[in-house]
């Protein structure tokens, strides 16, 4: 496993008042003998053998090892917490640590955004259902959600600029109040294929969660995917499912999601891979982490990017059946506090 070699360095002139970089290696004073002629070589490629965790070598005293134990020796830490400082990843006491700061920096409970004044769907906004069945923008929209197999229901096609084409989606909170909303643009040649509101609203995707259909009750089993249509094709599979807008969660959605057991659906590719480790460590934020409630994550199969290409293909029962049967536990002892399915498209 490689050593991070900048993490390294930062290490090495954080500890050490004179720090030298020659190539691969650090060479550093020796705290093994008394030593201001730097003695004490570091290697976080491992070296001609490329050993595992880097090495170091004291000239002086032919003292060796790893880096890892190095940074134990210096900073008497756990080798969790050497590992955490070499690979670049948080342990879960930096993590349960940092929630503590983030609460206590807070002046009062974070809760879902509220209607702010002013946000409202964007001009021009039809539901599909109430446009007449030879309206244009109606066969556009319904052709497209009908190659997605996304039912019409509660979504809006848009009529005028500069949402013009585009599928809205509504996001609405708890009390069914609309909080937010995202619109994808029909056409698949689109430069910018999803657009939400302006700043000026006061509410970015960072700050909601989409819920496809009502918000279960606190406790249920919550599908987090990356878009909306992914969820939407989750709850036509009868599995309670939201979305994050992306592949990025924020402290504010971390906390909406606490109440939850998550199960996390990212798409198949690396870039799901990596978000789903990152959302990983930011849900272990916001709730105690045992044995009786842990994290779960599951993916596509290799075929498919994303559920719904999944949904379209096999349907709602296999689609189903495959996410019960192949959803996991996050091992949050593994190294990098994941299970190696997760590290193996990383």
């Amino acid at each position: 496993m490689a050593i991070n070699f900048d993490k390294f360095v930062e290490w090495a002139e954080s500890r050490f008042s004179d720090v030298i970089v020659k190539g691969n290696e650090i060479h550093l004073n020796s705290i093994f003998s008394d030593d201001t002629k730097h003695h004490l070589w570091c290697n976080p490629t491992g070296g001609k053998k490329s050993r595992d965790f880097g090495v170091y070598h004291c000239w002086k005293t032919d003292q060796k090892g790893s880096l890892v134990k190095l940074v134990q020796l210096v900073d008497k830490c756990s080798r969790e917490e050497a590992l955490s400082t070499l690979l670049g990843y948080q342990t879960i006491a930096q993590l349960e640590k940092k929630l503590d700061e983030f609460f206590n920096d807070q002046s009062e409970v974070i809760e879902e955004p509220k209607q702010k004044s002013g946000l409202q769907l964007p001009y021009g906004s039809n539901l599909i259902s109430d446009l007449g069945t030879n309206n244009w923008f109606r066969k556009h929209a319904e052709d497209y959600l009908s190659r997605r197999k996304i039912p019409i229901d509660g979504l809006y096609v848009c009529m005028e600029q500069p949402y013009k084409f585009r599928i809205v989606i509504p996001y609405y909170g708890r009390d069914g109040r609309l909080i937010y909303w995202n619109s994808r643009h029909i056409s698949p040649k689109a430069k910018l294929r999803y657009l939400g509101p302006p700043k000026e609203c006061g509410v970015g995707k960072e700050d909601v969660i989409y819920m496809a259909g009502n918000w279960p009750q606190k406790g249920k089993t919550l599908y987090l995917c990356e878009g909306e249509f992914n969820a939407i094709s989750l709850k036509l599979c009868e599995l309670s499912a939201a979305a994050c807008g992306g592949k990025n969660m924020s402290e504010k959605q971390a906390i909406m999601l606490s109440d939850y057991k998550v199960v996390i659906c990212l798409d198949r590719d690396k870039a799901g891979s990596q978000g789903s480790a990152k959302m990983m460590n930011m849900l272990s934020l916001s709730k105690n982490i045992n044995s009786n409630d842990k994290l779960m994550f599951v993916r596509p199969p290799e075929q498919y990017n994303d559920w719904n290409e999944m949904y379209i293909e096999v349907g709602a029962v296999i689609l189903n059946a495959w996410i019960k049967q192949k959803q996991k536990a996050v091992d949050f002892l593994a190294p990098h506090g994941m299970s190696g399915d997760i590290l193996g498209f990383l």
